[in-house]
């Protein structure tokens, strides 16, 4: 029998019992990819990583990721929170860079209070990558109305910035009373795309600039409570729907809201020439629980 530390954290919101839930397995060294997800299946989180020794030194840690379904290129909250769970453990406090599938992350680093703040740089800019299901049969997928879903400027897309996602836009309402149709999900043959993440302009924080809710059952995540990979691309939708300022811009991203573990997600774009040039994903971190578990 083998003995792992681990520490499960809530990311993208500063209080306990919020925001999406991550299980960080801190020395992962001598688990298989199978027992890796064996593990991920155990806690049945969204996503669960296991920190190892980088390829290159000149890096911080290597890190892979699981859902219940599969192991993930990148994902946002597993990037945030396993940042800040090595920060703390080695006392950084400025910038650790992870070495992911889908590249290596600089994140930096802000250990101040009970609730600490990280952010990551994106090194995948936001492209659209193939066609995306219509509209209608998103409806049928998400249980809305016929007419939800936007068929101009911001119809579906599929886009990605190191994975890729379904975009459609709703009516605030729409997206609030979204909710998967298994059949009608299935049907929509999204190989090689994580889910859908259907969004609205505004939502219920007062500098909220989109209310957005994320399905992935095909990676066994029904709903996920906060998506930073989503939200990572999801500036590449915008892109694509409407002109974006050149220059800096700051996004409040909220998620989770209808799951009863609201998150907050802070995305920093930097756009030129009408394209995003730039994408940072950040937000706090809040440590819940440690133990041992055996394998």
């Amino acid at each position: 029998m083998r003995a792992y530390e681990f520490q499960t954290f809530d990311v993208f919101t500063d209080r306990r019992f919020a925001g999406n839930q991550l299980a960080v397995l801190m020395d992962a060294q001598g688990l298989s990819g199978e027992e890796m997800l064996a593990i991920t299946r155990e806690f049945n989180y969204a996503e669960s990583t296991f920190v190892l020794p980088p390829d290159n030194p000149a890096n911080t840690a290597k890190v892979r990721i699981f859902t219940p379904g599969y192991e993930m290129p990148f994902a946002g909250h597993p990037t945030v929170g396993t940042a800040i769970a090595i920060a703390a453990a080695r006392g950084i406090d400025d910038e650790v860079r992870l070495e992911l599938n889908a590249g290596v992350f600089p994140v930096r680093i802000d250990l101040e209070g009970d609730a600490p703040f990280a952010e990551f740089k994106n090194p995948n800019l936001p492209v659209e990558g193939g066609g995306a299901p219509s509209a209608e049969a998103l409806e049928a997928a998400l249980s809305l109305p016929q007419g939800s879903i936007d068929r101009d400027k911001h119809r579906p897309r599929r886009v990605g910035a190191g994975v890729d996602f379904i975009y459609a836009r709703a009516p605030l309402e729409a997206v609030r009373s979204a909710s998967v149709d298994s059949a009608a999900f299935t049907a929509l043959n999204i190989e090689q795309v994580i889910g859908v993440l259907i969004y609205a302009e505004g939502g219920d924080a007062p500098d909220a600039d989109y209310h957005v809710r994320m399905f992935a059952p095909g990676a066994s995540v029904p709903e996920d409570a906060a998506t930073g990979s989503a939200a990572a691309a999801l500036p590449g939708q915008i892109a694509l729907s409407k002109k974006i300022e050149d220059g800096a811009h700051r996004w409040v991203i909220e998620q989770g809201v209808e799951m009863g573990r609201p998150s907050r997600i802070i995305a920093q774009i930097e756009a030129d020439g009408g394209a995003v040039r730039s994408v940072r994903i950040g937000g706090n971190v809040v440590a819940v629980q440690k133990g041992q578990l055996f394998v």
